[in-house]
């Protein structure tokens, strides 16, 4: 009797979709410009109205550690997606889930929508609509088994 092991049964590898490219690039330099954003205005390189002044001066450390966790979900959910991981799904989700407790909080507690305006408050609810794109599509992408 001939029995073919399962290894012997490799299948052939799965492309990575052009959307897949346009989203990880996309993180990738999102997280770049927030990083650098960051840098610039504790640094003081950036000059601030005096609401955005008086926001900054208020984060504490714990608006410091929910932004690190957010960032930090987000690009994991970018590198993984980038790698055809399944993970990414979770990890872009739990990234907006964070955003969204941040927002309330910063929005009940922090005077956000002041420092923001109307345009950052716009740019806002379009990010989100992303994010909200991006993980529909990676969940996708796991139902059809491209992610693994």
């Amino acid at each position: 009797m001939n029995i073919k092991s399962t290894t012997d049964l490799s299948s052939p590898p799965i492309k990575r979709p052009k959307m897949v490219w346009a989203i990880s690039l996309f993180y990738f330099l999102s997280a770049g410009h927030n990083l650098l954003s960051f840098i610039l205005i504790y640094s003081g390189l950036i000059p601030l109205n005096e609401a955005q002044e008086t926001y900054f001066k208020s984060q504490s450390i714990l608006d410091h550690v929910f932004s690190a966790l957010i960032f930090s979900a987000n690009l994991a959910g970018a590198i993984l997606l980038f790698l055809l991981k399944k993970y990414a799904y979770q990890a872009l989700l739990y990234g907006f889930i964070i955003t969204i407790l941040m927002l309330i909080y910063q929005i009940i507690f922090k005077n956000w929508i002041t420092v923001i305006g109307t345009s950052g408050f716009i740019g806002t609810a379009v990010g989100l609509g992303i994010s909200i794109s991006v993980i529909l599509y990676s969940k996708k992408l796991v139902e059809k088994r491209i992610l693994s």
